[in-house]
């Protein structure tokens, strides 16, 4: 099984790149082929794939884009995005950060117990890879 893993996280590595070309050019051709890089689902909100370091000035002036959320991997980040420091919060850290820039917005306490499961589970998952690393060494 964990060959398994490792065969899956060294093909996802290799596959990146060329796919990336590939989305990109998808983005550049006119017609039926192309793919928009985003797309805005409500007035605060834009869906789409992770905006490189050349999009982020008309994305901050056009669309008023303040932060991103990703899911990427750190090797799909590293070298194409502008990336900010991780400041490893917990939930209610996040949620008294969030609330100071923006008084308006509120987290019932159902949503907490959600981010507190996900984090729960994040870190877990993070020390059970870190303990991998390390006892591979």
């Amino acid at each position: 099984m964990a060959a398994g893993t490792f065969l899956e996280a060294g093909l996802a590595r290799v596959l990146f790149y060329p796919t990336l070309l590939y989305t990109l050019f998808r983005g550049k051709v006119p017609g039926r082929a192309r793919r928009d890089w985003y797309h805005r689902i409500d007035p605060t909100v834009l869906l789409g794939a992770l905006p490189l370091r050349s999009m982020t000035r008309r994305l901050v002036q056009d669309e008023n884009v303040r932060g991103v959320i990703t899911m990427n991997e750190e090797y799909e980040t590293r070298f194409l995005c502008n990336s900010s420091k991780v400041y490893n919060w917990s939930p209610e850290e996040a949620v008294r950060a969030i609330t100071k820039i923006r008084s308006h917005i509120h987290i019932r306490s159902g949503q907490l117990e959600v981010l507190k499961e996900f984090h729960k589970e994040i870190t877990a998952g993070a020390a059970k890879k870190e303990t991998y690393h390390t006892s591979q060494t």
